[in-house]
């Protein structure tokens, strides 16, 4: 060890995701509820404006719902989730895009990729997907209301 720091294999976000997403919010047997939607307003708030990072862009939230969408186009198959896990992987690779030289992301797609990566592990059934879509579909809109472009 020489004393430097390899910047390439420290973990981005650099700071906490204020906005772990609730195994409930997918998981719930009655849907969509209040609770659901008021997160999904601050998170989509959150997304659409800039701090230390940059809002994400419209563009970045409408390509992953996009990939969600085509699934439930198909139809979401409980038994083979290839498709779904396939997710995570685009979305790792959305997140690897955004980085800067250094590792450090230019946009605040590090807690979208967070995020719904650990929402996807929660997908048991038909109803957790649908919650997953309707919880998405919520974020995208906030998102754009919130002046998200």
């Amino acid at each position: 060890m020489n004393g430097h720091t390899d910047m390439r294999n420290q973990r981005q976000p650099l700071r906490k995701n204020e906005f772990p997403i609730n195994k409930d919010l997918i998981t719930s047997k009655t849907g969509i509820t209040n609770e659901t939607i008021n997160w999904a307003k601050q998170f989509g708030e959150y997304l659409a404006t800039d701090d230390t990072l940059k809002k994400l862009t419209t563009s970045q939230l409408r390509k992953f719902f996009g990939q969600l969408k085509r699934i439930q186009a198909v139809g979401f198959d409980e038994k083979n989730k290839t498709d779904l896990y396939m997710l995570k992987a685009q979305l790792a690779y959305a997140n690897g895009r955004d980085k800067k030289e250094g590792g450090i992301n230019k946009t605040k797609i590090c807690y979208f990729v967070e995020t719904f990566s650990s929402a996807i592990d929660f997908i048991e059934t038909k109803e957790h997907f649908k919650n997953f879509v309707n919880v998405v579909e919520a974020i995208v809109a906030f998102h754009k209301a919130a002046g998200g472009e």
